[in-house]
């Protein structure tokens, strides 16, 4: 007697792929430790594309580059402010609410003592004060932009790509410029030449051939300014080179870690090199410290020999400039050697600057707001000068400022450095990159103390990059449980 069977219950007709991307349904999960449920997600078109991320990056280039053209001279003003504009129409127009960056707490309250500073009585000029705040907005506005869309792995990497090879074409602009003199020369910054003649000359110097020319420019209008195209060449060269299987990849990333050192020896830029320094020992402590022994020998080796390399080729070039610049690092500790050229700035920050102004100068008197907009006609409160990152933190909101904006940084660098040791991985790498991520946002922390690096540009790609990272990261835990 054969037993009954219990009939199959029937399987309806198969609709369609039911995933991420396809017909807007996408996987998310309902609780830390609930199940996974469909949820239709309506697209809101181009402004709540992923694809923004890299766009952006694209169109900072081409401001970027258009400063170079000098039909555009006289726009200067609207190219400068174009990008700081743009960042601030996205945190207005891209829909949704952002995920919770680490340090959104506290350059959120930062920015908010500054916009106080805005009725301090050393605020002369309104529309420089407005300029100022909208600046410092548009500096920060990726972390809250950024994350409201949904970036996955490759987009970050594709962001991350449009870095390093605009990068790398700025170095080697900035290695033809000094072999052949005046070929690819750019108008320099009429903010520069408007500091005198004696001023342009102490970017000059002497080449082996005899020739005198700028510290490469690169793609920039600033003498000395293809040191961060060589900065970002070598760094971001070393985690394509440490991530990629792809003979062509590696050998380009190999090519531009060369190029970018060559670059960075002819600039004889100081504080950029230190800063490269720390990002590379800050990236081999963290291979080091999570056991990856095989990629930590390959980075040593590949910086290693092309650091050896282009200093001697830099040197052949540019001839005893370029030795006894970088000659001059080894002069004396490296203490001393900070205190004789930016170190005086810092002492005079807290010595002097700090009980002058415990709670901000006002608004608009320092940087591009004073440039452009500022009102220096009042001889009570004439135009202040931030040599350095700490200074500005003092003029825009005295000690409170110079606390809550480092502690931003040091919450970020803290999720990046747990990033980078966790061994359970996503499939796409994060630890690596979190590495990498880490030892720059060391290196923009070294940078605050010679430069004023969250009152420009390269201050919002800081953000950008921490924010995509960690927008990246929290999509594929979401989105892919099944790689945790």
């Amino acid at each position: 007697m054969s037993a009954r069977r219990t009939p199959r219950p029937s399987v309806p007709a198969r609709q369609g792929l039911q995933g991420p991307g396809v017909l807007g349904r996408r996987l998310v999960r309902r609780t830390s430790e609930g199940p996974l449920e469909p949820r239709v997600v309506h697209s809101a078109g181009f402004l709540s594309s992923s694809k923004l991320v890299p766009i952006f990056i694209g169109l900072l280039i081409t401001c970027q580059l258009a400063l170079l053209v000098e039909a555009i001279a006289p726009l200067r003003v609207v190219v400068r402010t174009m990008a700081f504009g743009l960042s601030l129409a996205l945190l207005v127009l891209v829909p949704g609410r952002g995920l919770k960056h680490p340090a959104l707490p506290f350059v959120l309250a930062a920015l908010g003592v500054t916009a106080l500073n805005f009725f301090n009585p050393g605020t002369i000029s309104p529309l420089g004060g407005a300029a100022q705040l909208g600046i410092q907005l548009s500096i920060i506005a990726p972390l809250v932009w950024v994350t409201r869309l949904s970036i996955d792995a490759r987009t970050f990497r594709l962001t991350l790509a449009l870095l390093f090879f605009f990068n790398v074409a700025s170095a080697a602009t900035g290695v033809l410029q000094v072999y052949f003199p005046g070929r690819f020369q750019p108008v320099v910054s009429s903010a520069v030449q408007s500091q005198g003649e004696s001023y342009l000359r102490s970017f000059e110097f002497e080449t082996a051939s005899g020739e005198r020319v700028y510290r490469p420019m690169g793609l920039t209008d600033i003498p000395g300014g293809a040191s961060t195209g060589a900065f970002y060449t070598v760094l971001l060269g070393s985690g394509f080179l440490l991530s990629s299987r792809r003979g062509l990849t590696r050998g380009l990333s190999i090519g531009g870690i060369l190029l970018g050192l060559l670059c960075l020896y002819l600039c004889q830029v100081r504080a950029m090199a230190l800063m490269l320094g720390v990002c590379l020992v800050a990236m081999a402590f963290m291979l080091a410290l999570t056991g990856r022994v095989a990629r930590l020998a390959k980075l040593i080796a590949v910086v290693g020999v092309s650091a050896v390399f282009a200093f001697g080729w830099a040197v052949a070039v540019g001839g005893d400039a370029v030795q006894s610049r970088w000659d001059s690092l080894f002069a004396a500790r490296p203490e001393e050697v900070y205190r004789s050229n930016r170190g005086y700035f810092l002492e005079g920050t807290f010595e002097l600057l700090l009980p002058e102004y415990p709670l901000g100068a006002g608004l608009g008197r320092y940087g591009m707001a004073n440039a452009y907009f500022g009102d220096n006609s009042d001889p009570e409160h004439p135009p202040l000068w931030a040599e350095i990152q700490w200074t500005a933190w003092v003029y825009d909101g005295g000690a409170l400022v110079m606390l809550l904006y480092p502690l931003g940084l040091l919450a970020t660098m803290a999720w990046v450095f747990r990033l980078a040791r966790r061994r359970e991985d996503l499939g796409d790498e994060f630890w690596l990159w979190g590495s990498v991520i880490f030892a720059y946002n060391l290196g923009a922390l070294a940078l605050t103390f010679s430069y004023a690096f969250f009152m420009s540009q390269m201050g919002m790609e800081f953000w950008l990059l921490n924010a995509a990272l960690f927008g990246a990261w929290t999509h594929a835990k979401t989105v892919h449980p099944h790689h945790r």
